[in-house]
């Protein structure tokens, strides 16, 4: 059986199918990205399969099988079993070294099998990616870049993280002699506080996307009480927010309050945006405020280098990214950076020295490792098919939550995600979030623009790279809108029937035996469960 079995991705015209819906309009899509060349990788086939490792098992054959950490295939000579030399050290696997663990684990693979994953910075990766970061590669120390070393013992180590430089080039279609790429970051919030440490002084100033209009914490977010992340502690932050009547960048204002803050970095990127990035803006901005363009490209990098959105390499300086979101690898981080000085830096140089030895000690070969099977993946056919099926599956949802009477910000998407206001309907994110959590539904309560709390928001992020990973085409995914809509009228009723407003009465409410809707509840957790099932879960 295949990862994908009977799910092919079809042709051109079939994967547009929702492209001409009103919340996709040609009015929205970016005009440098209509039209726009991308590097190609063969022939695409009418028909693609979008099996990536040959890894569907259902549920029962996979429960247990987690890696073991002995060799899978003959040693060049034979290894000899803990205990026959006296030793003390027990090598077991973990469900007889550890049942406790063992046991949460075999939980948590169940909760994924069985639940709608629609977290939009969530994926699942391969089984050739998690054989990779259970290897023997987490033994070992390489503090360093490749041939410069502290320590010995690492020509391996150094054949591999070579191997993953140049994989990501090619992977995003880079000339190696005009870009360079750092693999060691430990994940994208640390690969941003090293660029600021490469580029900047304390105290610089930076412009990111505001949080509560979709952008990042590592962007410099702070509130006027309180500096919440560490950039806007050690940086002095001005965020740039959206344009609350059409949803998107209001690109007119960054301009004007960049001219008067003077940042020394501007940042392009978000975590709830569902829409593309206009880069030449940017470039135009950046450059008439003397500023660095950083593009932290976390949520949407695979769908970069499968050139399904626009291409932000032709206009940064430098590129953030992690790797376990729609690049569909493991938990890490890379930084890309032009080779050429940029405003008297030399890039290179700043930027692997703040890695290691500013920020960083020895890297994570296995995830490494791990990151080099993914982007070898990346450049394949499949890939880019998958990342199509991953934009086709969300415009198919965006449609059907408007034809169900949601109001979308932005109108629509672009991308991967879909952000949906909630307070049209009377209902917030986070009692939105809780109901469908009990029905096997796992989303965010995210804020959307205009919203006063954080902690209970306006809306909700629903993001489609994990169920396609599993399998999903658009009429799983009209599906899925009936469930959260069947979702958000619990949320409603349940609202209404509460005992007491406060948010935190509620939470505990609808956990009670007297929760008088838990019937409706487990209802539509059956049929989620009914049809999550039907799809295979790639990995061990």
């Amino acid at each position: 059986m295949q990862a994908y079995s009977g799910v092919a991705v079809m042709g051109a015209v079939q994967m547009q199918a929702y492209s001409g819906v009103a919340v996709m309009g040609a009015v929205q899509q970016p005009a440098w990205l209509r039209g726009a060349a991308c590097p190609t990788r063969g022939r695409i086939p009418h028909k693609v399969n979008l099996n990536f490792a040959n890894t569907a098992r259902s549920y029962s054959n996979i429960q247990g099988s987690l890696v073991t950490g002995r060799p899978s295939s003959p040693p060049s000579v034979q290894v000899p079993k803990f205990g026959d030399n006296g030793s003390s050290f027990i090598d077991n696997g973990l469900s007889e070294a550890d049942p406790e663990v063992h046991a949460i684990v075999d939980k948590e693979k169940e909760r994924q099998f069985k639940s709608l994953e629609l977290i939009a910075s969530e994926n699942f990766t391969s089984r050739a990616v998690m054989e990779t970061v259970g290897s023997c590669l987490t033994n070992k120390y390489s503090e360093g870049l490749p041939g410069k070393r502290y320590y010995g013992g690492n020509e391996h180590i150094d054949e591999l993280e070579i191997l993953c430089q140049k994989r990501a080039l090619d992977a995003f279609h880079l000339d190696g002699k005009k870009w360079g790429v750092n693999v060691q970051p430990l994940s994208g919030s640390p690969a941003n506080f090293e660029v600021y440490t490469a580029v900047l002084k304390p105290h610089d100033r930076i412009m990111g996307l505001d949080l509560p209009h979709g952008g990042h914490l590592s962007h410099g977010f702070m509130t006027p009480k309180r500096r919440v992340s560490g950039t806007s502690i050690y940086f002095e932050s001005m965020p740039y927010r959206l344009d609350e009547e059409t949803g998107l960048i209001d690109y007119d204002m960054l301009e004007k309050t960049s001219t008067l803050f003077r940042p020394k970095l501007i940042i392009v990127g978000a975590s709830a945006y569902p829409r593309d990035f206009d880069y030449p803006r940017m470039r135009k901005i950046a450059d008439a405020a003397g500023a660095f363009l950083l593009m932290d490209m976390a949520h949407i990098s695979g769908l970069v280098a499968a050139c399904v959105l626009a291409n932000p390499f032709d206009y940064c300086d430098i590129v953030t990214t992690t790797t376990h979101k729609s690049l569909r690898g493991p938990r890490g981080g890379m930084i890309f950076f032009k080779k050429d000085p940029v405003l008297g830096v030399d890039l290179e140089t700043a930027i692997n020295n703040a890695v290691f030895p500013g920020l960083q000690g020895g890297p994570h070969n296995h995830t490494i490792g791990g990151l080099a099977v993914c982007l070898k993946h990346a450049q394949s056919p499949e890939f880019k098919a998958y990342q199509n099926q991953v934009v086709s599956n969300c415009r198919a949802l965006a449609s059907r939550m408007v034809e169900l009477g949601y109001k979308l910000v932005s109108g629509g998407s672009d991308n991967h995600l879909v952000l949906v206001d909630l307070r049209p309907c009377g209902i917030d994110g986070a009692r939105v979030e809780k109901i469908l959590d009990m029905a096997s539904i796992t989303l965010n309560k995210n804020s959307v623009p205009g919203d006063k709390s954080a902690l209970m928001p306006g809306g909700i992020r629903i993001g489609t790279p994990a169920m396609t990973t599993r399998g999903f085409t658009e009429k799983d995914f009209i599906t899925t809108a009936d469930y959260i809509h069947e979702g958000v009228q619990i949320a409603i009723d349940a609202k209404d029937k509460a005992p007491a407003p406060k948010l935190q009465e509620f939470l505990k409410y609808v956990v009670t035996p007297e929760f008088p809707l838990i019937d409706r509840v487990s209802d539509l957790r059956t049929k989620v469960e009914a049809l999550t099932t039907r799809f295979p879960m790639p990995g061990v």
